[in-house]
């Protein structure tokens, strides 16, 4: 019987038949088993061993004392209990299995075995898919062992049916997303297995606090659009949670298909960026919208509506950083492109840098920002204030635009050095850049009361516009652009005369370096 579903399970997948059959020997799943329910059986004991006895009269526990004897609060100690599962499952179960993806892809390349895979004749679909099923098989294992004492507990605390199914199935979610987003990581390179783990439960931890204290505890309410997100409306937010996660997943794995069979592409091409790009950032403008109007004060108005300028400005600087790693081509490629382009004319050339997979990244940075620019902007228009507010916001915008041209274009200036660490270099060079004016205004403590200027020159210019005149915005714009200018004109240079090196090394038939 098992001989026969191992071979139907190889048929529709034999990478995952080929993970089983690696796991599943008898020694592993006894340790993977009875770790989880020793596991359980401890938590278990623990609490039991804090349930006051009848002769006490303090406990944290007692709920009331009648007749001497403490009344023991036993929906507070199942809803305990319960708490305990909540947290400790989805953290070991994902951090985990991140853990597992990332060693074993790393192992997989540097034994030789993982290109040995790529000339498979299964598609990449089949073969990551039975990566990710089949090498956290035993995680899968553990954590099916204590589900049911999750869902006792459950029904202890008087937890509804829905709310267990739906917090297997975010549980699911979750590990699809982070697994995908594991396999990618070790793909770009990335075999640092503990680093992966830690980040992994970090994001982790962050989303359950979030949705325990924040929208329970608290009683928080936010809204995407219409749509309320709050402790009362739980399957609202674990709904937006899987939504979340298919979206994100869904732009991962067209990373994965791209990078597993061809190592030396980018992680996604610039069309897709775009719509990347637009996809987050209508996320992002449902979770500030809700909000429009709804304060009665106008400068508190004003302070919350440059407050969250302030997070999508943040969120979209990480987006945009991730987005210079994903687009930019190795340097090898870079060459052959500046070939290609010292030799075509100019209209071909921008269109190539607009769309082409070879091409620099900075050209389709610039038009990600502008995006997201003609996302805001219309909302900025929208606030509930007067107008010279959002004139200062409009210009944040313009600022935020140029600034990640400029660290695109830095970025892709190291990028084409000699050094073999030139992606090290080029993450050191921008986060410098990012960083140090940041470090000096916290060193002098400037305040953008005192001194907006100074704040025009980093990434919280918001800051300084609020407070600054009109000839300080107009220098600070136009020295951002002579920077952008002098930068740009710097790697059009390096490309240039990478392309007449090229050029001439390919027709003395020498190799090109």
């Amino acid at each position: 019987m098992t001989l026969r579903l191992m071979d139907h399970i190889g048929d529709w997948n034999p990478q995952f038949v080929r993970e089983l059959k690696g796991r599943l020997i008898s020694r592993n799943v006894t340790l993977s088993v009875g770790l989880s329910i020793v596991a359980q059986v401890v938590i278990f004991l623990a609490f039991i061993s804090q349930i006051p006895g009848p002769e006490d009269q303090y406990g944290d526990y007692c709920l009331s004392q009648e007749n001497g004897f403490c009344v023991v609060d036993w929906s507070q100690w199942w809803e305990e209990l319960n708490e305990v599962f909540y947290w400790i499952l989805p953290l070991a179960l994902v951090g985990g299995g991140v853990y597992l993806l990332i060693a074993d892809l790393a192992r997989e390349e540097q034994r030789g075995t993982l290109n040995f895979i790529r000339v498979s004749p299964q598609s990449s679909q089949s073969i990551l898919i039975g990566k990710l099923l089949g090498v956290p098989v035993l995680l899968y294992l553990a954590g099916a062992i204590a589900l049911p004492m999750y869902a006792v507990t459950a029904i202890g605390a008087q937890i509804s049916l829905l709310e267990v199914l739906s917090f297997y199935v975010v549980l699911a979610a979750f590990c699809g997303l982070f697994y995908s987003a594991a396999a990618l990581f070790a793909l770009m390179g990335g075999h640092q297995a503990f680093v992966g783990a830690g980040l992994t439960v970090t994001m982790m931890w962050w989303f359950m606090f979030h949705e325990f204290y924040y929208y329970g505890k608290n009683g928080t309410s936010h809204q995407w659009f219409s749509l309320p997100l709050n402790w009362d409306n739980l399957f609202n937010v674990r709904l937006f949670a899987l939504v979340i996660c298919a979206i994100l997943t869904y732009w991962i794995w067209q990373g994965l298909h791209r990078r597993f069979r061809n190592p030396a592409a980018t992680m996604i091409s610039k069309k897709q960026s775009y719509a990347l790009v637009f996809c987050l950032n209508i996320l992002f403008l449902g979770l500030v919208t809700s909000y429009l109007g709804s304060e009665p004060d106008p400068k508190l108005t004003a302070y919350l509506w440059f407050d969250r300028l302030y997070l999508i400005s943040t969120l979209n600087l990480f987006l945009f950083l991730g987005l210079i790693a994903a687009l930019s081509p190795p340097r090898q490629t870079l060459l052959d492109w500046a070939r290609y382009a010292h030799q075509a004319r100019g209209q071909a050339v921008l269109q190539d840098l607009m769309w082409g997979e070879k091409s620099p990244a900075p050209v389709a940075i610039a038009i990600c920002a502008t995006i997201v620019a003609l996302i805001f902007i219309p909302w900025v228009l929208l606030w509930p204030v007067e107008m010279l507010p959002k004139l200062q916001a409009i210009a944040a915008i313009g600022f935020y635009v140029i600034l990640a041209s400029i660290y695109a274009v830095l970025a892709q200036i190291i990028l084409l050095l000699k050094s073999k660490k030139r992606a090290l270099w080029a993450t050191g060079v921008v986060a410098t850049a990012i960083g140090l004016p940041l470090l000096t205004l916290a060193l002098f403590g400037v305040q953008p009361q005192i001194i907006p200027e100074i704040y025009l020159l980093s990434i919280l210019s918001l800051s300084g516009l609020e407070y600054a005149t009109a000839t300080p915005i107009f220098i600070a714009f136009l020295g951002h652009l002579a920077i952008l200018a002098g930068l740009s004109l710097k790697l059009r240079q390096q490309l240039n005369l990478a392309g007449e090196s090229a050029t001439k090394a390919l027709l003395m038939g020498r190799k090109v370096n």
